[in-house]
């Protein structure tokens, strides 16, 4: 495998993680990102090279991106950094990959998937634990329920969350959620769609969210319904629907703006204990044209180790040659066993809604 990777925002907590996984297995890795201070001091504890450019001009971001075959976006929030250097990547003959979470990144992704194909570059948003589990747990319940006409994911509460995640977060407060109703995006008002999953430990609460698995599920099932949720419990419900209603009296971006603050003030990256503790899971619902449910379930330890290994592994397949081009997503290109494969994620029976012990491996 050939080929210089690029991790821009290394310097953050995921991007580090990755960096360092990238430069230990020996790749040809720039480290990139805005601080030249911070980059350059990464580089030399790395051991590779580093450079520093700012998104704010095309022309920087094209010279940038001089000689990288593979850029794996760590710098969020995703909705800030992901147009500029997708098309810096089309531009330079670069593929892009990166961490995002955010639904308006991969709707934005999959809208310049035609001008990608033309450049014969793949773009697929969303390499790290969020979507890389969905996905493939959604392919699975396509691959067991063919005749599915919709789609359920469901999340449990997120166990850890990094100051770049809380970021992200924030960035998508608004007073409405995106579902999927025949192949076409509609806007709920937030909390008018609740359901409850087993997530391992009985019946919980959840309501519907703006996730990016409303944009990936059907580029990778062909199921034209996809519904999202989230664990909720009702203190997080109820943020939900006070951010929905101050969202609506302010304006969306005036409420991001007096809410950034909190994303500032967040610890940078949690701590190896917390990591160590770390659960999460994820339940989809299969619904035939019979109405009939089919439940599966997939249980993961800490999500930014998943996040490391799932992104580490789809790089070296790009290098490698499999990088069909234009949009796509991870079950959609290396299949719906490709994270339990890896031996970072677990399926569960979620049926009956018993995970079994973790195993020693972890991802």
């Amino acid at each position: 495998m050939t080929g210089t990777v690029m991790v821009y925002g290394a310097t953050g907590f995921s991007g580090g993680a990755l960096a360092g996984r990238l430069a230990g297995a020996g790749h040809d890795l720039l480290v990139a990102g805005r601080h030249q201070g911070r980059v350059h001091g990464l580089g030399r504890s790395l051991g590779v090279s580093h450079r520093t450019f700012s998104l704010g001009d095309a022309g920087d971001v094209q010279r940038g991106l001089a000689g990288v075959e593979v850029l794996v976006n760590a710098a969020g929030p995703f909705q800030a950094t992901a147009r500029p250097l997708i098309e810096g990547c089309l531009r330079a003959g670069t593929h892009y990959l990166d961490f995002s979470g955010e639904w308006p990144v991969f709707a934005m992704a999959q809208h310049l998937g035609p001008a990608a194909l033309a450049a014969g570059v793949m773009v697929m948003p969303g390499v790290g634990f969020s979507i890389v589990v969905s996905d493939c747990l959604m392919a699975r319940a396509v691959r067991q329920v063919p005749e599915a006409k919709l789609l359920r994911v469901a999340g449990s509460q997120p166990a850890l969350m990094s100051r770049g995640s809380v970021q992200s977060v924030l960035g998508l407060v608004a007073g409405s959620v995106l579902v999927r109703r025949g192949g076409v995006l509609h806007q709920l008002p937030v909390g008018r769609r609740r359901a409850r999953f087993n997530y391992g430990a009985g019946l919980r609460d959840s309501i519907a969210a703006s996730l990016p698995e409303v944009i990936t599920g059907q580029q990778t099932t062909s199921v034209a319904n996809i519904e999202a949720y989230l664990e909720a419990p009702m203190a997080f419900e109820l943020a939900c629907r006070a951010g929905a209603v101050a969202a609506d009296f302010l304006g969306e971006r005036a409420l991001r703006g007096a809410l950034a603050p909190l994303g500032a003030g967040w610890p940078e990256r949690p701590s190896p204990a917390a990591q160590q503790r770390a659960f999460n899971c994820v339940v989809v619902e299969a619904v035939d044209p019979w109405r009939r449910v089919t439940r599966f379930g997939m249980f993961t330890g800490d999500g930014y180790g998943v996040t490391t290994t799932t992104a580490h592994a789809i790089v070296e397949r790009v290098l490698a040659g499999h990088r069909p081009p234009g949009f796509q997503t991870p079950a959609g290109v290396y299949g719906a066993d490709f994270v339990t494969d890896l031996g970072c994620a677990w399926p569960f029976d979620a049926e009956a809604g018993m995970i079994p012990p973790r195993p020693l491996r972890a991802g």
